[in-house]
């Protein structure tokens, strides 16, 4: 694969610079150069990303002039050229997307940015979409970055774009990139930009490139805290890797992250499913110490491990414990009722299946566990929380904290 030389880089990035607006020659440094990353392609790069890359490059300066009059012709409204229509702009720049002028449609978003102008967040989308679709990641990032300069809060659309996007990227180096480049520009905010990048990119399965950007996120913790934690326990929960969950589980106390009950809902969730009751005897009473109150989402999990471990007495404690302060939902039926099927206990099985059909309109469903305060009754009752073997007591007022992830069926 061709990698341009030094000296053609140079060549390529003066002229680039030469015909750039005054506001971008005296911008950001980062922002110029993000214009030219020729030294990221790899051998490891897709070819059709490559050629798409190489030839916008070679392209790039060519018919810039041109754009730039027509667009001017159209979208001014005083014979100067100082005063930009802005619905005309944002129509302007759609038009030469739909018609597939990407690298035109990009170049007029720069010009706009530099004279404080942006666009609405649908074209801002619409160009995410498009530079996705024909795998031109450069062009692709400068969209996204002009998004976040813009101050235009990304919405779910914006991201799906970004995970598809780098789902087909497989050159490292240009993620590492594209990811310092982004906490560059939001280096002075609170982490939801960084956090919901994570999140999209768990999302679609891309194990290895999401915890590539949660190592980098870890160098400069600026742009991290609990929630980004949560969503990578989670991620690494579900694909099995628990040594791995475990020791990020240790960082995030030691880089001052406080544990929520999200995070030990994650990790007791994810050892119910391994069937480790042990370690979720651990993680709970841990949970309590800290002063964490168990939701309904602990309390399934909970039931559903001591049922699991054949351990019917504990299990069926848990269950009463839970009911004095939390309307039960379906999936704690379901799962107690398997569970003592599968410890020979059919008669006390018949009966909470009548008891879970009886009272099924009262109980909770997939829509609840969408509502703040799920799970949560009106009237609070004191009493003890206490486990088998004396692992860890609470005699105080559960408030039914809602649980950022869906309880598990």
């Amino acid at each position: 694969m061709r990698r341009f030389s030094p000296a053609a880089a140079a060549l390529l990035l003066r002229r680039s610079l030469a015909a750039a607006s005054p506001a971008l020659r005296s911008g950001p440094r980062q922002l110029v150069r993000a214009s030219l990353l020729d030294e990221s392609l790899s051998t490891q790069t897709s070819s059709a990303m490559a050629v798409q890359y190489h030839q916008w490059s070679s392209s790039a300066d060519g018919d810039d002039d041109e754009v730039l009059e027509a667009f001017n012709w159209d979208c001014c409204t005083d014979a100067g050229g100082g005063v930009l229509d802005d619905s005309a702009s944002a129509a302007y720049v759609e038009k030469l997307c739909t018609s597939g002028n990407l690298p035109g449609a990009v170049q007029i978003l720069r010009h706009l940015h530099d004279k404080k102008i942006h666009v609405g967040l649908g074209t801002f989308n619409l160009l995410l979409e498009q530079t996705g679709e024909v795998n031109n990641f450069i062009l692709f990032a400068k969209v996204f970055r002009y998004l976040l300069l813009s101050k235009i809060p990304p919405d779910l659309t914006s991201y799906s774009n970004v995970g598809k996007v780098l789902q087909k990227l497989d050159d490292y180096e240009l993620i590492l990139k594209f990811v310092r480049q982004i906490m560059e520009i939001t280096h002075d905010r609170d982490p939801t930009v960084m956090n919901r990048l994570v999140f999209t990119t768990a999302k679609y399965a891309q194990i290895d490139k999401c915890l590539i950007i949660f190592e980098e996120l870890k160098k400069d913790q600026r742009g991290l805290d609990v929630v980004t934690f949560n969503t990578i326990l989670d991620m690494l929960g579900k694909a099995g890797r628990v040594d791995q969950m475990l020791q990020e589980v240790k960082l995030m106390d030691e880089l001052g992250h406080s544990p929520d009950i999200v995070t030990y809902n994650t990790v007791i969730n994810c050892m119910r499913r391994l069937g480790r009751l042990d370690q979720c005897k651990i993680f709970a009473r841990e949970m309590v110490e800290r002063g964490i109150n168990p939701d309904l989402r602990t309390y399934t999990a909970l039931v559903d491990i001591f049922g699991r471990a054949g351990h019917i007495t504990e299990a069926l404690e848990m269950f009463d414990q839970m009911k004095r302060s939390h309307q039960p939902s379906i999936y704690v039926y379901r799962a107690l009722i398997s569970d003592l099927k599968k410890a020979g206990q059919f008669e006390l099985a018949q009966k909470f299946s009548e008891e879970m059909k009886t009272s099924a309109s009262e109980l909770l469903g997939p829509e609840d566990f969408k509502q703040k305060f799920k799970g949560r009754k009106i009237n609070k009752n004191k009493f003890q929380l206490s486990m088998t073997g004396g692992q860890f007591e609470l005699g105080q007022d559960f408030s039914g904290q809602s649980s950022r992830f869906d309880i598990e069926k």
